[in-house]
């Protein structure tokens, strides 16, 4: 067989692979090598197996060089499509000679910016991007970006990339559409251009949220058991999804780890390892319904000792909107950060081009927060409302930060059942709070001089709780004295 050519066995029990039935073709590509550009055998077999309707496209193992062509994607992953290589041994990687070009760029795209792929599978093989080795761009992973203005109401469905190594891409595994007013052609417009697209009416009620456009989210992306390191973004990024899942990946020496953004919903967050430069989990503008548990997350040991790096961080993007992000459940994870300045484990953060952001609905239950966790929000805090928040029976190695209520709304925040080991005084700040049932090890609660309506009660300090301000309720509290 001759490097490059391939060949095909029909609808048959060949289509039958490690233990998986398939129906239609099965192509079996024998790798090219690093000598041979493998941009057209690829899409030769893609294309052969999707106008089957379906079926695999096997991938021997060794080298699969791919170009950079004149528009935004080299190969394109049609419906029906398993994609499956000989796991590591198989390595499909965009040319690291590749000139350098300032827009982003796919050379493994789910579907194109405007022709939707569904049913696809991509797994046991090896992805290379070299973004940092071109220096120029976004190369990207295996994403499926509709990103014209005709392809709004059109969504990838039911797509699974599991069991691969994914390095040096802009972005691993992704899927998206332009934003309200946030992208034109590919390039992201200023905050200004932003807000004159936007109009009156999208002041109150973003785009995504608009019904036609919720009916055709992304749906059934799952992205699971890969190891992914060197991303220049977020590791994984679902955005305008419901049904998703990102679980049990190896995420490493990332700038930012998973990511659910604009009304994403119904999502699963859960067992994944992820160490990052910049912040770890985010949910964010709009996402709600979204599960993060058994999480392990901190900073890369080399990350910058004075930047935030929140491990979990709750936000906006930079949009002139009213955004609300709730109903979301966090259990069960190792938020860690220890070795940077700010040491922060959570925090909230709305964007200062944002009209506002409501965070609602908020469980957060069974972690470890190795680090200080943040109620409040630091860069826009006038904008930022927190209410309805559960948080109980986690494990604080940090301290827990309240803003009054004067600098930023919170209300019906119930913290309930922490062991909150560090030493010295916990303040609280806000108003209309439980703090109930916690026990401060190595310390206190203080309650400031405006701090209002907050119930304080069978809480188990190392000394006396101080109590300031007014119409609040102290009760029933111990101080229990450390044992000699």
């Amino acid at each position: 067989m001759v490097g490059g050519s391939l060949w095909a066995v029909g609808p048959v029990e060949a289509g039958k692979t490690q233990g998986e039935a398939t129906s239609g073709f099965e192509v079996r590509i024998p790798a090219p090598g690093p000598d041979v550009i493998a941009d057209d055998v690829l899409q030769q077999a893609i294309d052969k197996v999707s106008a089957t309707g379906g079926g695999v496209v096997l991938l021997g193992a060794g080298d699969f060089k791919l170009t950079r062509h004149a528009d935004d994607e080299t190969v394109v992953i049609k419906s029906g499509v398993t994609l499956r290589g000989q796991g590591y041994a198989t390595h499909i990687y965009l040319d690291p000679k590749t000139p350098p070009n300032d827009l982003r760029y796919f050379p493994m795209r789910i579907g194109t910016a405007t022709v939707p792929a569904h049913n696809v599978v991509i797994e046991h093989l090896r992805y290379t991007g070299n973004d940092k080795a071109i220096g120029g761009g976004s190369v990207m992973g295996f994403n499926a970006r509709l990103d014209e203005k005709e392809s709004l109401l059109l969504s990838c469905d039911n797509i699974t990339v599991r069991h691969c190594w994914i390095y040096d891409a802009k972005q691993a595994v992704g899927c998206t559409k332009p934003a309200t007013a946030m992208y034109l052609a590919k390039h992201v417009i200023s905050a200004e251009e932003a807000k004159a697209a936007a109009g009156e009416i999208e002041k109150t009620r973003t785009g995504y949220f608009d019904a036609d456009r919720m009916a055709t989210q992304f749906k059934n992306w799952q992205v699971y058991n890969n190891y992914i390191e060197t991303c220049g973004n977020k590791a994984i990024e679902l955005a305008e999804c419901n049904g998703g899942l990102i679980a049990d990946n190896h995420i490493v020496n990332v700038v930012d780890g998973p990511q659910v953004i604009f009304g994403s919903r119904n999502v699963q967050i859960r067992d994944n390892i992820v160490y990052f430069t910049k912040t770890g989990i985010n949910i964010t503008e709009g996402s709600h319904h979204i599960r993060v548990t058994g999480n392990h997350v901190e900073p890369m040991l080399n990350a910058s000792k004075t930047e935030a790096l929140p491990c979990l961080i709750f936000r906006t993007e930079p949009l002139p909107l009213h955004s609300k992000i709730s109903d979301v459940v966090v259990t069960g994870n190792i938020f860690r950060n220890q070795h940077t300045k700010a040491k922060c484990a959570m925090r909230f953060v709305t964007r200062p081009e944002a009209l506002s952001c409501t965070y609602e609905g908020i469980t957060l239950s069974g972690n470890v927060f190795d680090g200080d966790v943040q109620f409040y929000d630091l860069r826009n805090p006038s904008q930022t409302t927190i209410r309805d928040i559960l948080f109980a029976d986690n494990v604080c190695e940090g301290t827990v930060l309240t803003e009054p209520n004067s600098t930023m709304v919170s209300s019906h925040v119930m913290v309930r059942g922490n062991l909150l080991r560090q030493t010295g005084t916990v303040i609280l700040n806000a108003n209309q709070w439980i703090w109930s049932g916690n026990t401060h090890v190595n310390g206190t609660l203080e309650v400031a001089e405006g701090a209002k309506s907050n119930m304080i009660r069978d809480n188990v300090t190392a000394s006396p709780i101080l109590g300031g301000g007014a119409e609040n309720v102290l009760a029933e509290n111990i101080v229990m004295k450390a044992s000699k």
